[in-house]
């Protein structure tokens, strides 16, 4: 492969970085809508592709050890140590950002690295923002737009959430690597043990599966690699069904709609719809592959992609839920689900029953009433009273109820079937969750998540702040 000329503008080029005030305030871009990214490291260049999977490679730079993909920024890690990242489309020039770096990590406006002697230092802001110091002794750093974890050299897990300057809530320890995305905190134990936890950082912990080398979140799925290579994802709540993906697998990544998988052969693979989508194959002689995720256009209605994105995180806005979002809020309108409380109590419903997305099917199901759709209609008695309800036959035709046509309409008729914003009205997420119906061995902890999220929700609709004092919100059930 030939080498590319590259531009370099130097932020930092000192042995150590220097520790700074407030970062500055632009912001790196989303990429526009269609426009998803893939990257493959293959024999030390960088190739980067946009667009749909069938689109050309553009090659980027060669003596790269790692890189990484966030939003329209690229970053790199040279074999000379150094992290150079760029930001716009695929042709800009890039900045040297620090040397005598190990590691780094992108996510949204954030820059983190840690350095070779195990310092941690995290920028927020445009490109030439101050680094502020954060920790020491780290072997892995995780960032989201909001929160930064590391993983210390004795595999204690901490986390920290708001600005750079926030304290570290310490999670477990014996943990050999961290995932976070979105709410979700997830950690791979040494063991080979996979827990996940959501809502807040003293969320309990829920148990996933073992024998694993791998884990990735992205918004609503958990993804993992297990010791025998197989590559196996699950979507919804952190109790779904797990769906296997491919054999053979040495990596996998997890971005928006797409999930991509590279081989233990080298090669890459690369599936667009969700779990359930045809793989197409990319290239062969990889080391590293990872996807980056588009923006999407804005919906606007009872609730747009943006209040979803700024209520839990921008992992959420995918084609697949801003395609369901305008039947959802003509429902809405339809349902009377339109004040902030009712509106809080429906996304912190669906977030857990299907992610937001109307195809969501139960995983590891075959009875033909599982649940499907944006509420996870479920039962031959809920099948038969949503078809009568609506006019369409869902008993003999029950995958409907996860199509544009019938998922939002179930959802709003079930809403309204029992009585939920009577529920919604009271602050009550307690009678919320009974008439949902989800199991109550997975409380208390399944509750308090959901009551949670229906807080923060609450909290954005009301304008900022919750509309009565938190002791007057029901969350039990």
């Amino acid at each position: 492969m030939s080498s590319v000329r590259i531009t370099l503008t130097t932020a930092a080029l000192v042995a150590g970085l220097a520790v700074g005030g407030l970062p500055a305030s632009a912001s790196a871009g989303e990429l526009p809508p269609g426009a998803q990214r893939i990257g493959v490291l293959a024999g030390g260049q960088l190739l980067v592709k946009e667009g749909n999977l069938y689109d050309s490679w553009v090659p980027e730079i060669d003596g790269v050890k790692k890189f990484e993909i966030a939003g329209d920024r690229i970053g790199v890690l040279t074999a000379d140590s150094r992290l150079l990242v760029k930001e716009g489309n695929l042709w800009t020039s890039w900045v040297e950002e620090a040397n005598n770096v190990r590691d780094f990590r992108l996510a949204g406006n954030r820059i983190g690295v840690v350095r070779n002697d195990t310092t941690v230092a995290v920028k927020d802001g445009a490109l030439d923002a101050a680094w502020v110091e954060e920790t020491s002794g780290v072997k892995d750093l995780e960032l989201t737009p909001n929160r930064v974890g590391v993983v210390f050299e004795n595999g204690l897990a901490t986390v920290k959430e708001g600005n750079l300057y926030a304290p570290w809530v310490d999670q477990m320890g014996g943990v050999a690597d961290l995932e976070l995305s979105a709410d979700r905190v997830g950690v791979l134990r040494t063991d080979g043990t996979v827990a996940v936890k959501e809502s807040n950082l003293w969320s309990n912990w829920v148990e996933e599966t073992s024998g694993v080398k791998q884990l990735k979140l992205s918004g609503s799925r958990i993804g993992v690699v297990l010791d025998n290579g197989l590559a196996t994802v699950k979507e919804g709540n952190l109790y779904a069904g797990w769906v296997n993906q491919l054999p053979n697998a040495a990596n996998l990544q997890i971005a928006g709609d797409r999930i991509g998988v590279l081989r233990t052969d080298g090669s890459v693979t690369v599936k667009d719809g969700g779990l359930y989508g045809t793989w197409v194959e990319q290239i062969g002689g990889v080391q590293q592959l990872a996807l980056a995720a588009a923006g999407t256009p804005s919906t606007g209605g009872q609730v747009s992609l943006a209040d979803i994105t700024a209520v839990y995180g921008s992992t959420y806005a995918t084609d697949t839920v801003a395609a369901g979002l305008p039947s959802l809020n003509a429902e809405m309108t339809a349902g009377g689900i339109t004040t902030p409380s009712r509106k809080a109590a429906l996304l912190a419903t669906l977030k857990h029953e299907s992610g937001f997305r109307y195809n969501a099917g139960e995983a590891g199901h075959s009875e033909p009433y599982r649940g499907r759709g944006f509420i996870q209609l479920t039962g031959d008695f809920n099948y038969q009273a949503a078809g009568n309800a609506l006019g369409h036959d869902l008993l003999n035709h029950p995958d409907d109820a996860a199509t544009l046509d019938w998922s939002a309409k179930v959802a709003r008729w079930y809403w309204g079937y029992r009585n939920i914003n009577a529920a919604a009205d009271n602050y009550d997420m307690g009678a919320v969750g009974r008439a949902i119906g989800y199991s109550y061995a997975l409380d208390p902890t399944e509750s308090l998540n959901r009551c949670a999220d229906y807080k923060k929700a609450l909290a954005y609709f009301n304008g900022g702040s919750l509309p009565v004092a938190d002791g007057a919100i029901n969350c039990t059930r």
